[in-house]
């Protein structure tokens, strides 16, 4: 882990904020969510099933990142399974000297993306109510004009590849279509400016007149995390992490009302999640 005091400080306020953020229910559930740091060179990112609520520095992996960066250069298989091994053997080889054993979240490459310093990636409920919406795209360019919208995407290294292709200088906000969302920034203080931002003008838009909906039977999962921890079908689970999961699911579906309807993931990357084995390994870790 960092040597200097300065990347130290950095660090602990890395933990500061995943911290915080990883004990808010309403930010995250489950394994949701993961950070990282960048300095001289490094990326300190979440590994994968690590909890961010309870996260030290042993919770991080560092990677060189411009081993990490030249992943984007590389010509992979077509087949899903295929593809993601090998994607997975090049990010596991861009781990420093000293991290064997720890494993980078699924999501280091679109960490590594973003020129800030600091990295904050979540699934909040109010964020989602909009990205699981069949009007979220349109609803997003209106409310977060400043927020690169990525439709869609097989997770790995099609979702970085994709994000890679359409970011632009100074993209420091991106939405996820049945996700969540990604900040950047250099300090604590303004991730947490645009963090708060959002909740807020989502906070104003659910207090307004909408077409409230009851609360609905879960046919077809809205994100990945309700795939991973909670199944495909509409059966409410009897784990603890499972239910908490598949309630925030239905507070999703409630607040996507306010934005054209409710907008399930597909069959396609549904089955693509099942048997991803990237969302296997966080769930056994979780």
């Amino acid at each position: 882990m960092p040597n200097c005091i300065t990347e130290r400080e950095n660090l602990q306020t890395l933990i500061g904020f995943s911290r915080r953020c990883g004990s808010d229910s309403s930010l995250t559930v489950a394994g949701g969510g993961n950070t990282s740091m960048k300095a001289d060179g490094v990326l300190y990112v979440k590994s994968s099933g690590t909890a961010l609520g309870t996260i030290d520095e042993n919770g991080f992996v560092a990677l060189d990142l411009k081993r990490l960066l030249s992943v984007l250069d590389k010509t992979y298989p077509a087949e899903d399974a295929a593809r993601e091994a090998a994607f997975l053997a090049d990010v596991q080889a861009a781990k420093l000297p000293g991290q064997e054993g720890k494993r980078p979240s699924v999501e280091a490459l679109l960490h590594a993306l973003f020129p800030r310093r600091y990295v904050l990636h979540l699934h909040p409920t109010l964020v989602n109510g909009l990205t699981c919406a069949r009007d979220g795209e349109q609803w997003a360019a209106k409310l977060f004009p400043e927020a690169l919208w990525v439709p869609e995407c097989r997770p790995g290294y099609t979702l970085a590849k994709l994000l890679s292709e359409r970011m632009r200088p100074g993209t420091d906000t991106v939405l996820l279509q049945n996700h969540g969302v990604f900040f950047a920034a250099d300090g604590a203080e303004e991730l947490d400016k645009m963090l708060n931002h959002m909740l807020g003008v989502f906070e104003r838009k659910y207090s307004g007149t909408g077409e409230k909906v009851p609360r609905p039977a879960l046919d077809q999962p809205f994100t990945p995390d309700q795939i991973v921890y909670c199944g495909v079908g509409p059966e409410l689970p009897n784990d603890d992490m499972a239910r908490a999961v598949y309630m925030d699911a239905t507070k999703i579906a409630c607040l996507s009302a306010w934005f054209g309807g409710p907008r399930p993931m597909s069959a396609e990357l549904n089955d693509f999640i099942v048997n991803w084995e990237a969302e296997s390994h966080r769930k056994s870790k979780s």
